[in-house]
């Protein structure tokens, strides 16, 4: 049995497989549409590497205690993960969370066949 939090609600499942159900994706969708959140989302990925709250917040111009809030939400919709180095957390971009996302928009709106969709992501 597998817990998995979106940024909505707690939720238990049995997981079969390793696609995102319907509820991972508009969460993810919600989180990505705040546009300082999205923002977040493009630097971090860009950076291709961990990055500090502190630099996050000064490159983004966001008050600290705003961006731990949207830095809950992200990860809670697992966009971003979060690793503890000494006494700082370091964030970085999921961007294989961001491909299954993609992946799942592709097959379900656009009606590409699922290799194909997965073979356009691959990374």
């Amino acid at each position: 049995m597998v817990g998995i939090t979106n940024c909505h609600t707690l939720v238990i499942y049995i997981d079969y497989s390793r696609s995102m159900d319907e509820l991972d994706v508009t969460s993810a969708l919600r989180a990505l549409g705040n546009p300082t959140r999205f923002r977040m989302m493009c630097f971090l990925a860009k950076t291709k590497r961990g990055v500090a709250a502190g630099e996050i917040s000064n490159t983004l111009q966001v008050r600290q205690n705003t961006l731990s809030s949207h830095l809950a939400i992200m990860i809670r919709c697992d966009l971003l993960v979060a690793t503890r180095q000494g006494r700082n957390i370091i964030y970085a971009a999921d961007t294989r969370a961001v491909r299954h996302l993609a992946t799942k928009l592709l097959i379900d709106l656009c009606d590409v066949p699922q290799i194909s969709a997965a073979k356009l992501l691959k990374g």
